[in-house]
């Protein structure tokens, strides 16, 4: 089989490209072990986790403000989880099905050259010739090994399609101190879960700013979180877990029904790599330039795999820079820097672009205005009126660099900061804008408006 272009992978990083380049008349194969558009995101990762949270701070919201909480059936929220996941992949394949020169198969791709790569299917193997190919094959957890690691179980578990685990466990142990590891804390926590979060370091969210983790920490962190503690070993059966573990070098033991590893994530890397020359690193991350294109010209690589910016959105995005460079508009570059970025905790956290920490980095002169959401409406209304606004200018232009928000609706607000920042706004220029009342958008521009007072 000859095409233009081959797509390993199904998910953000790579159907967007596929109908990209199909609608423009490319002969496109794409193929995936799984079978189903979507990807991680989609199978086991943030529409499913979402679809859970969002339940459980409906049960949780309903509780605190109406009296009414009702204890959580975990085997209903799982099911409804199943059947958005399910609704989705049909959505997608009724997508797909408009493309006529795009080709998806499920299967096993092996690079044979740097032009060539082979399909292995459930009946048959495929030989494949093509001029270019993304490698869009996202990553998958990190497992560390001690004695009982196998009694472990992964994010995966709980929020794979068709997932097992239907029962919300008494006690919980979550090995881990990023945003997978806090926001499945927070969700059991919520569903009357004894949590123990343990950290090997003494900070969580590292790759995060350091003012905005600090302002976070005591609002999302309700349970106990052990920090520089390991597992030394695990015995007894799942439901019946002993923990050997070893915090700031006393030696312990817990009891719990589970233990959850959430220690990162390492690259899923094509067999047959090393035949096409391009380049990765011990963790399977392939190094690219802001096209999306690898150290092989033909070859790009887009999504998780890159190691740049690990979220569905960006991955599309991603993907359609990598197509449209693909297609000859070599214009068109990804800015890894401006993604909005949101950890769905209990407050969330979103934030994007330039802020304290880059900001000192760069040796740029910045200023800050901010609005607290104890004075928000909205806020009040949910009785959720912990955490703030924070907006970052460029002290010399008034140009938005980035922001923050820590608080109720951060992941849809940090969306409005997203496209002040990516459209280079000034303070002014943000003020200007009536945000709806009484919803708390009007925190940013209440913020901007706060601008000449810090200046």
């Amino acid at each position: 089989m000859k095409v233009d272009v081959l797509i390993i992978g199904a998910g953000g990083g790579a159907y967007p490209a596929a109908f990209r380049l199909a609608g423009s008349g490319k002969t496109v194969l794409m193929a995936d072990p799984k079978g189903v558009l979507g990807g991680n995101c989609l199978y086991l990762g943030c529409i499913p986790s979402k679809t859970v949270r969002e339940l459980i701070e409906i049960n949780e919201r309903s509780g605190r403000l109406l009296g009414s909480k009702n204890h959580a059936d975990f085997r209903l929220i799982q099911q409804h989880k199943d059947d958005v996941q399910q609704m989705r992949f049909d959505q997608h394949n009724r997508e797909m099905s408009e493309f006529q020169s795009l080709k998806f198969m499920k299967g096993k791709v092996s690079f044979t050259g740097k032009n060539s790569a082979r399909v292995s299917t459930e009946s048959e193997m495929i030989e494949v010739e093509f001029d270019y190919a993304i490698i869009a094959t996202g990553t998958v957890v990190s497992r560390i090994s001690f004695p009982g690691s196998d009694f472990c179980i992964t994010s995966d578990d709980i929020f794979s399609f068709g997932s097992e685990i239907r029962e919300i466990p008494k006690k919980m142990v979550i090995v881990g101190g990023g945003y997978i590891a806090l926001e499945v804390a927070d969700m059991f926590n919520a569903l009357g879960t004894e949590v123990h979060l343990f950290v090997r370091t003494e900070t969580i969210l590292r790759n995060v700013d350091r003012d905005l983790v600090n302002i976070a920490y005591p609002l999302i962190t309700p349970y106990r979180v052990h920090m520089n503690t390991t597992i030394r070993d695990i015995t007894g059966q799942r439901g019946n877990l002993k923990i050997n573990y070893t915090e700031n070098g006393a030696d312990l033991n817990m009891e719990a029904d589970e233990v959850l590893l959430a220690v990162g994530r390492e690259g899923v890397v094509p067999e047959g790599l090393d035949l096409t020359g391009v380049k990765y690193s011990s963790r399977g991350i392939i190094e690219v330039n802001d096209t999306l294109q690898t150290n092989v010209s033909h070859i790009y690589s887009t999504g998780d795999i890159t190691g740049r910016t690990p979220y569905f959105h960006a991955a599309v995005r991603e993907s359609l820079v990598a197509a449209n460079n693909i297609l000859g508009d070599t214009t068109d570059r990804m800015d890894f820097l401006n993604v909005p970025v949101s950890i769905f905790t209990y407050p969330p956290i979103s934030y994007i672009g330039i802020l304290r920490d880059e900001a000192r980095k760069r040796g740029m002169d910045i200023a800050e205005t901010s609005y607290a959401m104890s004075g928000d409406s909205r806020a009040q209304m949910y009785e959720e009126q912990d955490g703030e606004i924070r907006l970052f200018f460029e002290r010399k232009t008034g140009r938005i660099v980035g922001g923050w928000v820590v608080g109720l609706d951060a992941p849809q607000l940090i969306n409005e900061i997203g496209t002040a920042v990516f459209n280079s706004l000034t303070a002014l220029e943000m003020s200007k804008f009536p945000d709806q009342h009484p919803t708390t958008n009007e925190g940013i521009s209440k913020a901007a408006r706060a601008w000449k007072s810090s200046t």
